[in-house]
């Protein structure tokens, strides 16, 4: 299966990353679209792309940099990861990556940047040195890892293994597995709730949703969802999940872990990040929008035109 919907369907999605939410409300949505050949900036409060990134591969996964500055973006039909200055507008370097970079996800403190090979059992390493990114090493994980969720200490990251079923628990300064946590069936996206010691795997081919507790390494339930789990965000006490194939979000409670409403978004939505003021944001890549969802009323707000093929997987917000 190619790492790329450009030349034929990635039917099992990618993964959201890191955190529950932004600190404080986004004003920008950075949506990679895939068919179109590009990243777009899109003003929240305009609702309208204010700029266009020309990025060529095929751009997929994305992550931004602490201070949201610069976004690191996978190119899985490049085969690389394309540097971005989100301020300026434009491509600042290229890291060539073997295999299919597809996942990605970047160190909350700086300096180091992690790229899933979809095609591989592992992570490529990059770090910065004399100001550029540059591959540093490998990190052996299951088999066609996608997510990645960093600890907000930098310490450890979380791995949804699509193929494998399992997510690897990694020592980032040891650079090892240290665990390894049977999960449902096909985990793909991964979002960490690190205050409640919890994450949370999107299972694209068993329909639902695995909850695991970080401090015994270990699953404690499963969320049914629509067709196809994608991608998590949570908010207000919620967590939402993209049905790639439903063409909605499944609203589920945290506490109960009992689904609450299904909303109804664009077609295809996979990328999906929430904020402080408790908005959702559902990239749909079949019908090239961005739609805005209130996270209390579960009711969409806006819906916002892009280019061709949105997918945001990944830390997407600034």
């Amino acid at each position: 299966m190619s790492p790329a919907r450009g030349r034929a369907a990635l039917a099992a999605g990618l993964v959201l990353v890191a955190t529950a939410s932004r600190a404080e409300p986004a004003r920008e949505a950075i949506v990679t679209a895939q068919l179109g050949g590009a990243v777009e900036i899109v003003d929240l409060a305009a609702g309208t792309v204010v700029r266009r990134i020309p990025v060529d591969g095929a751009p997929a996964g994305i992550a931004l940099s602490p201070d949201r500055r610069r976004a690191y973006v996978t190119r899985p039909e490049g085969h690389g990861l394309a540097i971005l200055d989100l301020d300026v507008g434009k491509v600042l370097a290229e890291v060539p990556l073997p295999g299919g970079p597809l996942g990605v996800a970047a160190d909350p403190r700086g300096g180091t940047v992690y790229v899933a090979d979809w095609y591989g059992h592992r992570l490529f390493v990059l770090t910065e040195r004399d100001g550029a990114l540059v591959p540093d090493g490998e990190i052996a994980v299951g088999a066609s890892p996608s997510g990645i969720a960093v600890s907000p200490d930098g310490a450890t990251l979380y791995v949804a293994n699509r193929e494998a079923d399992t997510v690897s628990v990694v020592d980032a300064a040891t650079r090892r597995e240290t665990k390894v946590i049977p999960v449902g069936q096909h985990p793909f996206g991964i979002t960490l709730d690190a205050a409640a010691a919890r994450a949370y795997t999107a299972n694209v081919t068993g329909d639902d949703v695995s909850v695991l507790d970080l401090r015994t390494g270990r699953e404690i339930g499963r969320v049914p969802t629509g067709r196809r789990p994608y991608v998590i965000a949570l908010a207000g006490g919620r967590g939402f999940v993209t049905d790639q194939y439903a063409g909605s979000v499944t609203a589920f409670d945290l506490a109960t872990l009992k689904p609450i409403a299904d909303v109804d978004v664009g077609d295809h939505p996979e990328g999906i990040a929430a904020d402080s003021d408790g908005r959702l944001y559902v990239a749909n890549w079949g019908d090239n929008t961005l739609s805005i969802l209130d996270s209390k009323t579960l009711t969409v707000l806006a819906t916002i035109p892009t280019g061709n093929g949105p997918r945001s997987f990944g830390a997407f917000l600034r």
